[in-house]
């Protein structure tokens, strides 16, 4: 039975306003010169990287950009059921915005999962814009970006299954230290089976089995 009206829940959208409410009840309780709860602590409300269910491999993307000189570098980490460690890049990237690097780590990601040959993949990034116009329409984002979004639309649509999925930067640690400008010694590498050493402890820090 349909309902009249009945609208489907979009379960990244849900997340990001419980994180908008949640960030402004306490800026709201700071600057009222309330005291905190006690019980609530960042740990308590941060939310964790999950695992993918099979047959899906997860891959997280994000990127670092200096807006003075337009650089900045793509991260994406790829794991399968369990959380084990499939494979990482981490390249430079030239873009005119940080949506635009944001847009280019979703499309390293893509481009790594179809070069390794899988088949089903969840693409997961902290972007709220560019997962919501992979999930909607690209018109509705920026000019910018939607070329690059394009084509990773277009090489998403060569997976047997590929699914859009936003999460808050808290889920998505082991990209945000991979695109970091500060790691200057790793440029354009690519890891498979095994993790950089700089990822092993972020890494097992989600609980993931990872070899050292």
């Amino acid at each position: 039975m349909v309902l009249a009206g009945w609208v489907p829940i979009s379960h990244s959208k849900v997340i990001f306003s419980l994180s908008i409410a949640f960030g402004n009840f306490l800026l709201a309780v700071s600057s009222s010169g309330i005291a905190r709860p006690v019980s609530v602590s960042r740990e308590a409300v941060a939310v964790r990287w999950c695992p993918p269910s099979s047959p899906f491999v997860k891959i997280n993307v994000d990127a670092s950009w200096s807006n003075s000189s337009r650089m900045g570098f793509a991260g994406v980490v790829a794991r399968q059921d369990g959380g084990r460690f499939m494979a990482a890049v981490r390249s430079s990237i030239l873009a005119p915005s940080s949506v635009v690097a944001e847009s280019f780590a979703i499309l390293r990601g893509c481009e790594l999962g179809a070069s390794l040959g899988f088949s089903s993949v969840i693409i997961e990034s902290d972007s709220f814009q560019a997962i919501s116009c992979l999930n909607g329409s690209l018109e509705n984002g920026s000019w910018e970006a939607f070329p690059i979004l394009a084509r990773a639309q277009r090489v998403g649509s060569a997976f047997q299954n590929c699914r859009w999925s936003w999460v808050p930067r808290s889920a998505n640690m082991a990209t945000d230290v991979l695109a970091s400008a500060g790691l200057t010694e790793m440029c354009d590498f690519v890891w498979v089976d095994r993790p950089p050493s700089s990822l092993v402890h972020v890494l097992c820090n989600d609980g993931l089995p990872c070899p050292h």
